[in-house]
């Protein structure tokens, strides 16, 4: 990661925080059960049908789907520019950013629309967009 900020391009980052705020829900698998329209939206009510004890703990997150989502609609979440460092040193805060004075400048994701990011996933699996 640090030779990645160091490098001089672009770099929208959407970390934990903003991937955390929109947690696979019950309420969401609900919907996903009323509204799996095409193979792959069956497909996905069935993976995450198996996975509901996950879900219903709260360890599940629309982590990967969600910064996808965020290339492509940028509006779904606010973005804010900030120097980071990564720490580089081995031991337990390895790979950690922080944010300093020196720091490469990293355009970063704070919060998410969840309500929207799921409308549109729905969207998109069941085909209704193109």
């Amino acid at each position: 990661a640090k030779v990645v900020f160091h490098s001089g391009a672009p770099i929208t980052l959407v970390p934990l925080d903003a991937t955390n705020q929109v947690p696979v829900t019950l309420e969401f698998l609900q919907r996903l059960e009323a509204d799996h329209q095409t193979p792959e939206a069956d497909l996905m009510y069935k993976m995450l049908w198996q996975a509901r004890d996950y879900i219903q703990i709260g360890h599940m997150y629309h982590w990967d789907p969600l910064t996808a989502a965020l290339l492509t609609d940028e509006s779904l979440g606010s973005f804010q520019m900030r120097r980071l460092t990564v720490i580089d040193e081995e031991g337990p805060e390895s790979g950690r950013m922080l944010e300093t004075a020196d720091g490469s400048e990293v355009r970063v994701c704070l919060a998410v629309d969840s309500a929207r990011y799921e409308t549109l996933f729905l969207d998109v699996l069941n085909g209704r967009l193109t």
